[in-house]
Formats: C-alpha cells, sequence, structure tokens
C-alpha cells in the first residue's frame, strides 16, 4: 500500500470546511527521482465533488492520477511527485483542495526535496586548521628578521654599500639578483651615492682650503645642497629598510 502522506477532512465543521491532519508534508526526493503517494479524503457530509490541484511552483512536479474525484466517505487520491534531472533540489508549495463546487479552497504545505540538514564544519575546521598553520608560518620568520636586525644593524648598513656597488644580492632574500633590480633602480642608487660623496667632499674643501682659495656659498645654494642631500639620504635608508 502506498503512504498516506494527508489526511484531509471535509465537511466536519460545516457544509463545504476543508480540515487538514498536518499543516505541511515532506517529499523528500532527489534530482532525477520519483514517488507515489496517497492523500486520504474523509468525508463527514453528503457525497460530493472536490478538486484537487497545485501552486505554480509545483506544478509539472506533483500529478494528480484523479484531480476532480468523487467522494462518497473516504477515498484515497494517489499522486507522483518527481524532479527533473536537472530541477531544482528543493522546491517549497501549497496543495490545493476546493470543495462546494469552488465556494470553498483551501491548502497545505509541501516541501519538495531534501534539504542539507548536516552542516559542513570538517571542511571549514580544516581551513580554519590551515590557516591558522599559515598564519604561525608566516610570523615566525618576522620575528627572526627583527632579531637579526636588531642584533646586526651596524654590518647590515655595511654591506648594503657594498651591494649598491658592487650589483650583488645575497641568494637569502629571495635570490634578487642586482640583475633583477633593473638598470634604472641601479643607476637610481648610484645617483645617490655620488650626490651624498659629492656633497661630503665639497663640505670639508670647504673647510680644508685656505683662505684665499675658499669659495663663497650663497642661501640658496646652501638650501639646494641641504634638498639634495635630504632626497639622497633618505632614498638610501627607504633601501636599506627595504632590503632589512
Amino acid at each position: 500500500m502506498q503512504q498516506i502522506f494527508q489526511n484531509v477532512i471535509i465537511n466536519r465543521q460545516e457544509l463545504n470546511s476543508i480540515e487538514f491532519e498536518k499543516e505541511s508534508i515532506e517529499i523528500p526526493l532527489s534530482p532525477g527521482g520519483e514517488e507515489t503517494f496517497e492523500i486520504l479524503i474523509t468525508n463527514y457530509g453528503s457525497p460530493t465533488h472536490i478538486h484537487l490541484s497545485v501552486s505554480d511552483e509545483l506544478k509539472g512536479q506533483i500529478t494528480f492520477l484523479r484531480d476532480n474525484p468523487y467522494v462518497l466517505q473516504k477515498e484515497y487520491i494517489s499522486a507522483v511527485a518527481r524532479i527533473p534531472q536537472e530541477g531544482r533540489i528543493l522546491t517549497k508549495g501549497q496543495i490545493y483542495i476546493t470543495a462546494g463546487y469552488g465556494s470553498r479552497k483551501k491548502g497545505f504545505s509541501v516541501q519538495l526535496g531534501k534539504t542539507d540538514s548536516e552542516p559542513q564544519e570538517h571542511p571549514r575546521d580544516e581551513a580554519y586548521v590551515v590557516d591558522e598553520e599559515e598564519e604561525l608560518n608566516s610570523q615566525k620568520p618576522a620575528k627572526r628578521i627583527s632579531g637579526s636586525r636588531s642584533a646586526n644593524g651596524s654590518r647590515g648598513f655595511s654591506s648594503f654599500i657594498r651591494r649598491g656597488f658592487t650589483g650583488g644580492f645575497p641568494a637569502s632574500a629571495g635570490r634578487r639578483t642586482y640583475r633583477n633590480v633593473g638598470g634604472n633602480e641601479r643607476l637610481s642608487l648610484n645617483m645617490a651615492f655620488g650626490g651624498i660623496l659629492l656633497l661630503i667632499g665639497l663640505f670639508f674643501l670647504y673647510f680644508i682650503l685656505p683662505s684665499g682659495l675658499q669659495f663663497k656659498v650663497s642661501f640658496v645654494q646652501s638650501l639646494l645642497f641641504s634638498i639634495l642631500f635630504v632626497t639622497c639620504m633618505t632614498y638610501i635608508l627607504l633601501k636599506i629598510a627595504e632590503e632589512g
């Protein structure tokens, strides 16, 4: 015997009254699946015709073998529920019962399909563990780098100056060789070092030369030299911080 999903009671409270044993039913199906079920119609009044229909959401998915039965006392109405292979996994709609030749119409909710009741906790947990491990691994090199900075600051500065002139970079810094830096960066770095050396040389000449050979420096020239000196030093310090 087919499974009875709903019991519909008519004419019990009053003429053409409609009652449902369940407020809603669930038909668990997967795409491509099909199931036959029954609706029991119980009549407490005079024999009458009723009409069964579905809402727009369930059209084509629930079909009644008899949609306009004549009910004496009890009548079993067979229906077929199906979900197309490419159909929606879950569809919600209504099954309507019409009595009294259209004078009374009432429906109950139908859920056709399956819901994912089991949350996918394991994939999220695994992703969380992976993210936590990556975060810890990314923090460890940062600690070692900060320690090497505080312990070897002067040595790092001297090695950076040496790299600026010779064009070499250590393989531990991601094998970033001077050839990868490019000609423009090398030229800018050499110009910065050259400008610093030129300004330092002029500064010492100003105090070393005899008074007869000393040159005069105006305010505008002093301002330009200061700007040049600050610019070159800033560029070099930024490069030191970048390579550190």
